[in-house]
């Protein structure tokens, strides 16, 4: 039976981390409390960190790897650290959890006036915690803590290999409804592999569910994956051209899963319109310095509109509340249009780190900006994270930088905006209800997903398991962990 939230639990057991260097050591953990008080857990026998209620026990049964483990080093987030979010986990009755891997107050069950968690914006919510990626243990050790609600029962008809892919399924899903293709125009996925396959799946089950028409293309340069994108839902698949730029766009839409800088720089020459980029590898790319930042706030990128119409469209368009008025945080050199004050809120400056301090200091639903304006590479990035030492934009997350004027040559993400029109946006986590309401549907869609699921190890090979992940022939690695009987004894003591 389940302990409630004030029997006070205790597990020790031995953990691989991963570390700074890419390689992987084991260290002794221990945590101890309950969902109601909160917790301590300790490294090594010394605190290592403390968190407050509303979180769970579990025992981790399986967890997948994925390409931001596998880059695990070039995020700004503290190592070592026990990795891996893509999990199975049971409760002292056995029962199978998947588990939405951000930990915010909303998640937590907590009532403290958030304005992110009370805007919807949970996942991004900046005290938020991150199982396996920022600070939280994850599912490559024996045991994690959940956020309460972020606890979503597995179906009973869904098989484990289908489970532990819920939480890539649900970033393609929510990848394919962000771009949302107008009928007719041509999606390209660049890189079917471990998430590739995930979006041209959700893309065709997306299709399929609402009568959508728009052709799937899917581009790799390895005809196995070509095979399979087909039989994930793709139309077309084709090796991507060795000069994008020169052979000229492929699709309306390109979404670049190919978790590599050189992947948004191919995707820009292929795409007429906009590139969607799922990359989180942490390194600078198309001359930006922040791209996996834009990809984890959801921020889109594109030009300042040239026409009184066009910004009175941008403007409605705002990710702001019903009835707020938009927030501009003007960082171009120069002056903003006159007419603009008339239906914006509009903070001008050249100190992207200035504004935010504003903003922060006058009254309002978020404490960002709507909309950033800059002019060059480097207020992109300014804006992206003002602060070095916070991981934190002067735009509101889902929100927009706009590119006004500035001069060629500054990296090809902002010349493929500047000269052709493209916008570039990104998105990450997605709704694990509705990636489980889409699967229980589609019986199909579920058959087809198991098969991703290409190597499987025990959680002590974690070693072995990144190495293979990176190889060829392989697409997912599952890691399990060895079945343990399930007592009501608070105590538990288990060698990884």
């Amino acid at each position: 039976m389940s302990p409630d939230r004030t029997t006070t639990q205790r597990v020790e057991f031995r953990g691989l981390e991963y570390h700074a260097d890419d390689r992987i050591h084991p260290a002794t953990y221990s945590m101890e409390g309950s969902s109601g008080g909160g917790w301590r857990i300790d490294r090594n026998g010394v605190e290592h960190l403390v968190l407050g209620a509303g979180y769970r026990l579990l025992r981790t049964d399986r967890c997948g790897v994925c390409s931001t483990d596998l880059d695990r080093r070039f995020l700004p987030f503290p190592l070592p650290q026990i990795i891996g979010h893509e999990l199975i986990a049971l409760d002292a009755d056995g029962k199978r959890y998947v588990v939405e891997i951000n930990a915010s107050h909303a998640a937590r069950g907590l009532e403290d006036g958030c304005a992110f968690c009370s805007a919807g914006l949970t996942t991004h919510c900046p005290d938020r915690r991150v199982l396996g990626i920022h600070d939280l243990p994850g599912g490559f050790g024996p045991w994690v803590l959940a956020p309460e609600r972020a606890m979503i029962p597995v179906p009973h008809g869904l098989s484990d290999d289908v489970a532990v892919l819920v939480e890539p399924f649900a970033a393609a899903l929510h990848a394919a409804e962000q771009v949302a293709p107008e009928p007719g125009a041509r999606v390209a996925v660049l890189g079917p592999r471990r998430l590739g396959l995930l979006v041209v799946a959700a893309l065709a089950a997306r299709r399929k569910r609402d009568g959508s028409h728009y052709p799937i293309l899917a581009l790799s340069r390895r005809q196995a994956l070509r095979d399979l994108a087909l039989n994930f839902g793709a139309d077309e698949a084709l090796e991507p051209p060795s000069d994008p730029g020169r052979s000229g766009p492929l699709a309306e839409i390109v979404i670049d899963t190919t978790g590599s800088p050189l992947g948004l720089e191919a995707s820009l020459g292929l795409a007429r319109q906009e590139v969607h980029l799922k990359s989180t590898h942490g390194q600078p790319a198309g001359g930006l310095a922040h791209t996996t930042e834009l990809v984890v706030d959801e921020i889109s990128l594109q030009a300042w509109p040239d026409s009184e119409t066009e910004i009175a469209s941008l403007l409605h368009r705002a990710p702001c509340r019903a009835g707020d008025t938009p927030r501009i945080a003007w960082l171009a050199r120069q002056a903003p249009p006159e007419t603009l004050a008339q239906n914006a809120e509009v903070l001008t400056g050249h100190d992207a780190i200035s504004l935010l301090a504003r903003l922060e200091s006058t009254p309002g639903p978020l404490p960002r900006a709507d909309i950033a304006v800059v002019d060059s590479a480097a207020g992109v990035d300014a804006a992206l994270r003002p602060r070095a030492e916070e991981e934190i934009a002067l735009v509101r997350p889902r929100g927009r930088i706009c590119i006004y004027g500035g001069k060629p040559g500054d990296g090809p993400v902002l010349s493929a905006i500047r000269e052709r029109g493209l916008t570039l946006s990104g998105s990450r986590c997605g709704d694990f209800r509705r990636a489980l309401d889409l699967l229980a549907s589609d019986s199909e869609l579920a058959t087809r997903l198991s098969s991703l699921v290409t190597h499987r190890l025990p959680a002590q090979r974690l070693p072995q398991a990144l190495k293979l992940a990176r190889s060829p022939e392989c697409i997912k690695v599952v890691l399990h962990h060895p079945p343990r009987e399930q007592t009501t004894d608070a105590r538990h003591r288990d060698e990884a």
